[in-house]
């Protein structure tokens, strides 16, 4: 019978969970069976008797899931000592037990996270509009992201650019590059002048969806900015480094966000205006 990764990964859960059950069942019966600190009442007699390792497997059960039938009672101090423990650790198993089940079966992590700034970049004389992208959970693969930027005008929203397009899978690091010096994107270039200059206001949303490359599950993500959020720069600081087997390794995260300053004159060329709003 084969499983999707998803239906595999709930059923390694669940026959984890069942083993660390057994366990602890197991455990607490040896212990009162090993300390002879419960007794089986005999309500005609009016007697206890002495159980053996069966019933104390029974009580443990019964106790784990607060059940409490009678039958069986704690006769000593180290008795009822061991069942308040077996009650505790019931609450908490229970409770971490529905936790997880509810994380595997129904959402994944959010290990996705972008820069807060939208960033103007250059690079090799090349102007490019870069956002960011971080992934601390597993690889996002079957990537499609869309770029939007608008304006409100007269309380409507006015398109200025879209784009569309299928990405590289995301392990780790991913970075969304707009080129700016095509002539499809003059449009959103000139907008993204003008909002530096302050004469409006520029809206930018960016979107992607994308499958786990484990379970299948589709993750999407979105982000928006405006105008107020655009920065400059050159390169961004490294985040990881490559080991001799070319894998990403000892990764710093404190530099996402981090990235090499640029020129104030390139800054006003491309503004356009000999003088910028937006912070380096």
């Amino acid at each position: 019978m084969q499983f999707t990764a998803k239906t595999r990964e709930i059923l390694k859960f669940l026959i984890t969970t069942i083993a660390i059950y057994t366990c602890l069942i197991f455990l607490f019966a040896i212990l009162y069976y090993k300390t002879g600190s419960i007794g089986f009442y005999r309500p005609i007699q009016r007697i206890y008797e002495p159980i053996d390792f069966q019933k104390a497997i029974y009580f443990s059960i019964v106790s784990f899931h607060t059940i409490g039938y009678g039958d069986i009672y704690p006769l000593t101090s180290s008795g009822r000592y061991i069942l308040m423990t077996e009650a505790f650790t019931s609450l908490f198993f229970t409770s971490i037990f529905s936790g997880f089940l509810v994380y595997f079966v129904i959402r994944r992590r959010d290990d996705i996270f972008t820069t807060r700034y939208v960033y103007i970049r250059l690079r090799k004389d090349k102007w490019f509009l870069s956002i960011r992208l971080g992934n601390k959970g597993r690889t996002l693969i079957d990537m499609k992201g869309k770029f939007e930027a608008w304006i409100v005008l007269n309380n409507s929203r006015v398109r200025i650019f879209q784009y569309e397009e299928e990405m590289a899978d995301m392990e780790s690091i991913l970075y969304y590059d707009i080129f700016l010096d095509d002539p499809g994107t003059a449009k959103l270039r000139q907008a993204l002048a003008d909002s530096l200059a302050g004469k409006m206001l520029l809206h930018i949303k960016y979107a992607f969806i994308g499958n786990d490359i484990s379970t299948g599950e589709q993750v999407a993500h979105a982000v928006y900015y405006d105008s107020t959020k655009f920065r400059f720069g050159r390169m961004f600081d490294n985040v990881y480094s490559w080991d001799e087997r070319g894998r990403r390794v000892n990764f710093r995260w404190k530099n996402f966000e981090k990235i090499e300053a640029l020129e104030q004159d390139c800054i006003n060329d491309f503004a356009g205006t000999g003088q910028s709003k937006a912070t380096v």
